[in-house]
């Protein structure tokens, strides 16, 4: 039978500790390029959220702009249509230029309790066919990186109202219609066309 020397064991624990004693804290050569690549990785996630967050805001801004646009142009066509920018040509509005169209539709009404022989009779009241249905676009012209005709893929609005041509929403308008020449004439052909 073999025996063993208790001091051996003793010996290389006490060798262990000395070497651990000995040895510097710090990091491992292996231990810092992970650190590395990590920290990499973190800054090109934060890199690409932020592109992409700025991307984003740059988009509504543009989507903001084609409303405020659509918004201007719906109270030009209302206060004055023939103050109305050509269509062909696009507009500027802050850094971009956009493009508009517009559209306008006739509007039928249908009543519950309407009678059809006494409401087209003399006296019968004025006519509800003077209202329109005026649909306003605008998107990012292709200069802006947008195209050059309407896309919903690029940054725009579609704006609709109803519009009766006898009710002034500013009392300005008016008398800036009646006190142009031809004016009066203008102010009354919706009545005479309803008829």
């Amino acid at each position: 039978m073999k025996t063993t020397n208790p001091s051996k064991p003793a010996a290389r624990v006490a060798r262990r500790r000395s070497r651990c004693a000995n040895a510097r804290g710090g990091f491992t050569f292996l231990e810092s390029i992970l650190a590395v690549v990590l920290l990499a990785m973190v800054a090109m996630t934060l890199s690409n959220a932020s592109t992409i967050i700025v991307k984003a805001q740059r988009k509504m801004d543009q989507r903001l702009g084609a409303g405020e646009l659509a918004n201007r142009l719906i109270l030009q066509y209302i206060d004055e249509r023939s103050s109305l920018p050509d269509s062909s040509l696009p507009i500027e509005y802050d850094v971009d230029l956009y493009r508009w169209s517009l559209e306008e539709s006739p509007v039928q009404f249908e009543f519950d309790n309407q009678e059809t022989e006494e409401s087209n009779a003399i006296g019968g009241g004025v006519s509800l066919d003077r209202i329109k249905l005026v649909t306003i676009k605008v998107w990012l012209d292709s200069d802006s990186g947008g195209s050059f005709a309407y896309s919903s893929t690029v940054p725009s609005i579609v704006l609709t109202r109803l519009i009766d041509p006898l009710a002034f929403n500013n009392p300005d308008s008016l008398e800036t219609l009646l006190a142009k020449p031809g004016g009066i004439e203008e102010f009354l052909q919706p009545l005479l066309e309803g008829n």
